[in-house]
């Protein structure tokens, strides 16, 4: 595969009348054409921050990308004037908000507001535009494209509305699609075939998905490569594979802990992970995690660990991984049972 997106030691920060909130704190990954790379965590942790980061969509002038590149393609696109950004915008990168009622504009018809973005990027006239923006109507699923056409965005059900999101995310063909929690508001069957929809036009385009979720469900579901994402880091990177079957941070052992298993034989009580995520005004000398982590040693509060790797795609940031931490070989040894 060759690499479509490259962030490198990315920093944002906000300005508050309380300090200045380290939203983002060197965060480094690529993106490859035609995979899905999923950024988990919790809420707070910098996920969605980072999408805006790379649209080019942190509000100002409260906040503010420090530092780090965002190579798409050959251009680091973090460098490039608002005008010139605004062409990629849509064009090349698309985006697909969580909230589809806040992401509509409820004043205007839905076709509209496919054939807006048409037309700016594509230059078309008006009829063409008007034939693509039915074309992706039908393309993520709406019966009756000609007449939802000219229907308003409270004429389409909750599912339909996020349909309509994604219609005007791919409208202008982009090579990268960021999904930024698609399927929260939806039910659970909705969800299912979102991530069905997706799943499709990937394969039908060899486009490249970055999907936000704090739902482990749907990174099994559907992603190739997994970053999991606490108080502004990546904590662990890996395949799907490596997440799922052999993970090596004590945050990604408390995400897996707290999802049910439907394939299980018995019952087994969901584990939450105490405590709260530190205070990005002053983030902690050592592992965000510490605090939290009931393997924590000096080290860990004092010092931020490196990254070990465990393979070409397998990487964590945790002392228990360090070889002088004889303890945290038991306590790995320990942990990997506990998850079989």
């Amino acid at each position: 595969m060759n690499q479509l997106l490259e962030v490198n030691d990315l920093k944002v920060s906000f300005r508050t009348y309380g300090g200045e909130i380290q939203a983002v704190r060197g965060v480094s990954f690529h993106v490859e054409e035609g995979e899905t790379l999923a950024i988990v965590g919790e809420s707070g942790c910098g996920k969605s921050v980072t999408a805006q980061a790379i649209m080019g969509m942190i509000p100002r002038p409260s906040g503010k990308v420090k530092n780090g590149e965002i190579l798409f393609g050959n251009r680091d696109i973090s460098k490039l004037s608002p005008g010139k950004l605004q062409q990629v915008r849509g064009s090349e990168i698309g985006m697909i908000f969580q909230d589809p009622m806040t992401s509509l504009n409820p004043t205007m018809k839905v076709g509209s507001q496919i054939r807006e973005g048409i037309i700016k990027h594509q230059k078309l006239p008006k009829n063409e535009a008007k034939k693509k923006a039915v074309e992706m109507l039908k393309l993520v699923g709406i019966p009756d494209a000609e007449k939802r056409y000219s229907q308003y965005p409270h004429e389409f059900s909750g599912g339909m509305r996020q349909r309509v999101v994604i219609a005007i995310a791919l409208a202008c063909d982009p090579k990268l699609i960021i999904a930024d929690e698609p399927t929260t508001a939806l039910d659970v069957t909705i969800q299912a075939q979102i991530l069905d929809l997706l799943k499709d036009i990937q394969k039908k385009r060899n486009a490249s998905i970055i999907l936000i979720t704090h739902d482990l469900g749907v990174v099994a579901e559907v992603a190739d490569r997994v970053a999991v994402m606490y108080a502004g880091i990546i904590v662990e990177s890996g395949t799907a594979e490596e997440i799922f079957e052999n993970p090596k941070h004590p945050y990604t052992w408390g995400l897996l802990k707290s999802v049910p298993k439907l394939d299980a034989l018995v019952k087994e009580r969901l584990i939450p992970i105490n405590g709260t995520p530190p205070d990005l005004f002053a983030p902690p000398a050592g592992c965000p995690f510490a605090a939290r982590c009931p393997f924590a040693m000096e080290v860990c509060v004092s010092h931020m660990p490196e990254a070990e790797q465990f393979s070409v795609t397998h990487q964590a940031k945790c002392w228990l991984n360090d070889k002088r931490a004889a303890k945290g070989k038991e306590n790995i040894k320990e942990r990997e049972e506990q998850l079989v």
